[in-house]
């Protein structure tokens, strides 16, 4: 709040005014003042006024804030409150409310009676603020009851072109808006309105309706009273514990294609394209693994590379990161917050993938071509509209939408109104809904940026079921989880099976193949039977220790080496079955000894192929080990950052807050400790060994020092800095202009005084 009640008359010394906590949600709503941090209030002052900081702060605005301030620009300056409030068409108590905003914005300032706002507002609402054409020149048209007798004469014809010009924009295309006109020779509905001075000429084809006949035709108001109050937020209502369970069985899943995702990327990378992004096929051979179609699957991976949890390798292939083992040792509510959060703050839109872009090129996905700024905002608002309903209600895309359009009426185009769209479904794809409703999860995850991880995987937690360390084995080879497996126990049971369904009860099938990939990636028999056995809750079926056995001493008895290829075995009678075998002919087998074939294949070719017909020969390296094919664990060197959100729209931590308030404040009594008419440069001078004084004196209380410096050009500069050392005849300083520590040599300190 400001320090005091009085209202000062010009913008600086409003902000001089605020408090600590008020300057610093302003630089807080409006982070582009502090890139680069200015010097002191003055400067802060002016920089909130230029066009480019109000376009960016306007687009935050609500529809009401935005009708308050075309109210100041329709009026003429300064402008009392009370006119504001009637050209508002707005009760005192949203008006006070709105103008609250607006001073703690820094867009209006000065006492009741007489509130400025920047000059620019002009320009940036313009030409025609509110839909209203520009004040007339005529006297004629002074006070409604003449407007009124006007509008009768012209007759109902003429009124309805009014009306309809009133409604916005105020300007009609005409075929000759120059040619005099008098009320005697008046012909037409539009003629009879020029005659009267109700519509004037701007140019030889447009008519423009003067701003007092459209307030006139408005009632005195700028907007109706209901396009100022937001939409109702209304949908389909369930029960809110319904809605929770059903968004918490969606996490669960997501959670579990992200892992089976970048497991198969580490064991099986896909290639970076040349002009970066990810192939067209690799992404559909994802979807195929996943067995989702193509958008979810760019969903998935875009949001894991938004996440840190996958980037480009050395050898220009997607990997896992680091940070992927990281997410892994998590439980399932932080994996669930750590996605989630990347996905709400993430610039990349999934959904672009595979449009066209201007060159009608499709974009790939993990491409530069998918980051909108404009994305992280609208999913926030988007869920923030829903956070606003009833609990438990499901509002419509086009309630939203219309939600949205109210709340950041400048920022709405055709793209963001997809872009609601489109973050509908991801929510309910994240399971950040359920049943179109914002789960208790889902509202935790937008309580802010520094908690809404933590307060969501908390809120999460509960609906989860508790992770089991058993599985259900049955007589036909499948194996039954009834709840989440644990993490290390659902990856073993993924190394000797094969997942046929998820859900709350996830079942896998033992096959020859998924046992035999088991025991290439190292594991012995006796290592599965005891896997088997001490995760089972019932006893190990006959027909799969079987099966383990039967797959196990086939395994490795059949041996292929590069001769180009070869096969060996100390069974004669294999190799004889192998060579009789009729599917065997296109591989080119030649025996070449009683235990030994050659093949014109290569070796993985010829293992693939004899595996497909049903033999089971293992690779062996050239001293005859067994050549055993562990599954790949990629990851790339380093964990990069998570994609940041784009410069501008991030909101300042609050240290970084508090200390620009500081440094700030430190300019500004420095400002008003300078002489008076002194000039930038023209600090008094002092001696160099009192300079040095003031400057180790300062050091040593913490304390901000008012320095004239003298650069390698010969340029006079003063600067506020704090003292962080003093070594070697250079002094190290925290310089509060630059907005960072900066060496300045002591022969070049031409005096120092305390800003205080």
């Amino acid at each position: 709040m400001p320090r005091s009640t009085s209202r000062p008359a010009t913008l600086p010394e409003t902000l001089r005014g605020f408090d600590d906590d008020a300057l610093a949600e302003l630089l807080r709503n409006r982070p582009d003042l502090m890139t680069p941090l200015p010097s002191d209030l003055a400067q802060l002052a002016s920089r909130s006024t230029t066009r480019s900081s109000l376009a960016r702060t306007l687009d935050q605005l609500d529809r009401r804030a935005l009708a308050v301030l075309e109210a100041f620009v329709v009026l003429p300056r300064p402008a009392p409150e009370a006119a504001v409030r009637t050209l508002a068409g707005l009760p005192d108590a949203r008006v006070k409310e709105t103008l609250a905003q607006l001073r703690g914005l820094g867009l209006v300032w000065g006492p009741r009676d007489a509130l400025e706002v920047p000059v620019a507002l002009a320009d940036l609402l313009g030409p025609y603020p509110a839909g209203l054409g520009p004040p007339a020149d005529l006297d004629d048209l002074a006070g409604d009851e003449r407007i009124a007798a006007l509008l009768a004469e012209a007759g109902p014809e003429a009124r309805a072109v009014a009306e309809r010009l009133a409604a916005g924009p105020p300007v009609g295309i005409v075929t000759a808006a120059d040619r005099p006109v008098t009320v005697e020779t008046a012909r037409t509905p539009v003629e009879r309105l020029r005659a009267r001075g109700l519509l004037t000429a701007a140019d030889a084809r447009s008519v423009v309706l003067p701003r007092e006949v459209g307030l006139h035709l408005r009632g005195g108001r700028l907007y109706p009273a209901e396009q100022l109050t937001p939409p109702t937020l209304e949908g389909t209502t369930r029960d809110p514990a319904l809605v929770d369970r059903t968004a918490a069985g969606t996490t669960l899943e997501v959670v579990r294609q992200v892992e089976q995702l970048l497991d198969a990327w580490g064991a099986d990378p896909p290639p970076v394209l040349r002009a970066g992004g990810l192939g067209v096929r690799d992404l559909r051979r994802t979807a195929g693994v996943l067995g989702v179609p193509e958008p979810s699957a760019a969903l998935l991976l875009e949001t894991a590379f938004a996440a840190g949890l996958v980037a480009v390798g050395e050898d220009d292939s997607w990997l896992p990161t680091p940070a992927y083992d990281s997410w892994l040792a998590l439980d399932t509510e932080h994996r669930w917050a750590r996605l989630a959060t990347a996905w709400l703050d993430s610039p990349r839109v999934a959904a672009l993938v595979g449009s066209r872009d201007e060159r009608d090129r499709p974009r790939q996905a993990l491409s530069a071509e998918l980051e909108r700024s404009v994305a992280p905002g609208i999913r926030r608002l988007v869920l923030a509209a829903l956070a606003e309903a009833d609990a438990g209600t499901a509002p419509g895309t086009e309630t939203v939408t219309a939600w949205v359009r109210w709340r950041r009426p400048r920022r709405m185009t055709a793209f963001v109104e997809q872009l609601v769209a489109w973050t509908l479904e991801e929510a309910s794809a994240w399971g950040v809904t359920g049943l179109g409703a914002l789960a208790g999860h889902g509202r935790a995850l937008t309580s802010g940026a520094a908690t809404g991880e933590e307060a969501a995987a908390a809120a999460l937690g509960p609906h989860l079921p508790e992770p089991v360390d058993h599985v259900l084995l049955q007589a036909d080879l499948t194996a039954v989880a009834p709840g989440p497996l644990r993490p290390e126990l659902a990856r073993s049971l993924a190394a000797m099976a094969d997942a046929e369904s998820h859900g709350g009860a996830t079942v896998y099938r033992f096959t020859e193949s998924s046992v035999r990939r088991a025991l290439d990636a190292g594991r012995t028999a006796a290592e599965l039977h005891e896997l088997l056995a001490h995760h089972s809750a019932t006893p190990v079926p006959q027909p799969l220790s079987y099966l383990v056995d039967d797959v196990a001493r086939r395994h490795g008895h059949l041996r292929a080496g590069s001769a180009t290829a070869y096969l060996r075995c100390d069974d004669p009678a294999l190799l004889d079955a192998v060579l009789a075998d009729r599917r065997t002919a296109a591989l080119g087998l030649r025996r070449i000894a009683p235990t030994v074939v050659v093949a014109r294949q290569p070796v993985r070719a010829l293992v693939d192929e004899l595996r497909a017909l049903g033999f089971s020969p293992v690779p062996e390296t050239a001293d005859g080990a067994l050549m055993l094919s562990e599954t790949r664990v990629g990851r790339t060197a380093e964990t990069p950052q998570r994609t940041p959100v784009t410069a501008g729209s991030r909101t300042p931590e609050p240290e970084v807050l508090a200390a620009a308030v500081r440094a700030v404040r430190a300019g500004d009594r420095a400002r008003a400790s300078r002489p008076a008419g002194a000039a930038v440069g023209q600090l008094r001078r002092t001696p160099s060994g009192e300079a040095v004084d003031v400057l180790r004196a300062a050091l040593a209380g913490g304390w901000s020092v008012w320095m004239g410096y003298v650069d390698q050009q010969g340029g006079a500069l003063d600067r506020i800095v704090d003292p962080v050392r003093i070594d070697g005849g250079w002094l190290t300083a925290y310089d509060h202009a630059a907005g960072e520590a900066r060496t300045f040599a002591l022969h070049r300190i031409t005096g120092a005084a305390p800003v205080d």
